[in-house]
């Protein structure tokens, strides 16, 4: 049977991806369990199922009982390998210094390397406030943040500030030692920062948004 991509789902594409993808960065196909992290599918017959689909349009084989038995019909595939990001439960102050522990990780998302350029200190995480509303940033969106980015005037960023995950347009202060952080809105709350006051999570390079 020849292959068949053009006839392919959206979610037959995005499970193809993640094996295509664990097999370059593993050497060896992944597991039913394996994939349905990737792509967030909790079910394993449900994985199965789009498995079965990937087999019948001819784009992968598998040998029948045997365990990490997938094999891509075609190495000359169409699709653009993603780059899998991490998806974070939380930011708090116990795990702030190690937020991509594997406990601390929900699920990974597949997205294109262009958006992180590959970069593994990138991560995922729900908007934190709804202070960025008229930057069209709202609470529902999740945000992806960039570790160890340089920061410059304007960039939006994810801080911590006694307890609290604050997301802030940042500029620099006259003071070498002061930051300020802006909302959108007049917020009552403070604007202007020492830089050993704060904590820097990251630097926003994209966002998901869900309307």
């Amino acid at each position: 049977m020849s292959a068949d991509f053009n006839s392919l789902t959206s979610k037959q594409k995005k499970v193809y991806s993640a094996i295509e993808t664990f097999i370059k960065q593993r050497g060896i196909p992944p597991t039913v369990r394996e994939i349905g992290e990737m792509v967030g599918e909790k079910t394993p017959g449900a994985v199965q199922g789009i498995l079965n689909r990937l087999e019948q349009k001819g784009v992968i084989k598998r040998e029948l009982g045997m365990a990490r038995s997938i094999q891509l019909v075609s190495n000359n595939s169409q699709y653009l390998s993603p780059f899998y990001l991490p998806e974070i439960k939380k930011i708090s102050k116990r795990n702030i210094s190690d937020l991509l522990n594997i406990y601390n990780i929900k699920k990974y998302h597949p997205v294109s390397p262009e958006i992180t350029g590959l970069n593994e200190g990138c991560f995922m995480v729900q908007c934190p406030d709804n202070s960025l509303l008229e930057s069209g940033i709202k609470y529902e969106d999740m945000l992806i943040l960039s570790q160890g980015t340089d920061i410059k005037d304007g960039d939006i960023v994810v801080v911590e500030y006694e307890g609290h995950v604050l997301l802030r347009h940042y500029f620099s202060d006259n003071d070498m030692n002061l930051i300020k952080l802006k909302a959108d809105s007049n917020l009552v709350g403070k604007e202007v920062f020492a830089k050993d006051e704060i904590i820097m999570i990251g630097k926003l390079i994209g966002k998901y948004t869900k309307y």
